[in-house]
């Protein structure tokens, strides 16, 4: 039984962890205008990784050797891996503002992901939120089509196939989320998903791909990007974490809708964009939806 104090840090940790996912989103977007998004994401999880570590000390990944550690840690593979490897290449063809605002759906996908993988099977209110969700990622993603910016429409793509494993990642690890520290889990996770980021960079230069080098980004970009990433992945998904200790997956999720209102704040007043009709209807949609999916339950 969750104590109202356990509740009332939960929320924190939950707001806390929608901060730095929105403002993250909007760092990053300034920032691939100088580096490659694998280029971003490898110097972003250093130090996020960093930071983790002397958070997890004296208790360390490898101090939990077992087969439950090695699963959670593997979780890092969905995400940061593959959601962060697919989302910051999408990321890079659209706005901060719309990337924030599809990332919003994914607590609506986590119901889904956990219908399809562990056949928790939503009730009928919850599958009209999936239907209005998918409703708003569509007036989302169709205002690049009417601009005719077909590059930011795959952007959008991207964005919403990252957010599906970062629900695969949610419903994975809130299965095994309270057998360990929060900063011990996250460590061991995101140390998984800089070795998948890193394999991806090598992969794609023996491939010919140009990733871009290190050498010549100024010593200022580097810190930039390393800051955005102990806000993005160290201290996200260190809060987010001891949230959902006390929260199921379904209601953290609910959390995550804030993320759009630092995203597309922190986008106007950092990089002046300005979000267009279509995009805030879509936005509207997706955050009504998540919250009657929310007031239905799982059941």
């Amino acid at each position: 039984m969750t104590t109202s104090g356990e509740r009332r840090v939960a929320g924190l940790a939950m707001i806390g962890s929608a901060a730095c996912w929105g403002s993250a989103t909007v760092m990053s977007r300034d920032l691939l205008v100088s580096m490659t998004s694998i280029q971003l994401l490898l110097v972003q999880l250093m130090a996020s990784v960093c930071v983790l570590l002397a958070l997890a000390a004296p208790r360390f990944p490898w101090t939990y050797r077992s087969r439950e550690m090695t699963k959670g840690a593997l979780c890092g593979v969905l995400e940061p891996g593959l959601a962060y490897v697919v989302g910051l290449a999408g990321l890079a063809q659209t706005t901060a503002g719309r990337a924030s605002i599809i990332s919003a759906s994914e607590p609506v996908l986590i119901v889904l992901v956990a219908w399809v993988l562990f056949n928790q099977r939503p009730g009928l209110r919850l599958m009209a939120a999936i239907a209005i969700a998918v409703g708003g990622l569509v007036l989302v993603s169709w205002s690049p089509v009417v601009e005719d910016r077909g590059g930011a429409f795959r952007g959008d793509m991207m964005v919403v196939l990252a957010t599906l494993f970062a629900a695969g990642y949610v419903v994975i690890s809130s299965r095994i989320v309270g057998s360990f520290p929060a900063a011990s889990l996250a460590s061991g996770q995101q140390m998984v998903g800089l070795a998948f980021a890193m394999l991806v960079y090598a992969g794609a230069m023996a491939h010919g791909d140009d990733m871009g080098g290190f050498g010549a980004i100024p010593g200022g970009t580097l810190a930039y990007a390393a800051l955005s990433g102990v806000v993005q992945y160290a201290l996200a998904f260190w809060l987010y974490l001891i949230g959902l200790r006390y929260l199921s997956a379904g209601a953290a999720g609910l959390w995550l809708t804030l993320i759009p209102v630092f995203g597309l704040a922190g986008a106007w007043l950092w990089l002046g964009e300005r979000p267009g009709l279509l995009t805030v209807l879509g936005a509207i949609v997706i955050v009504s939806a998540v919250v009657l999916g929310n007031r239905g339950g799982t059941e």
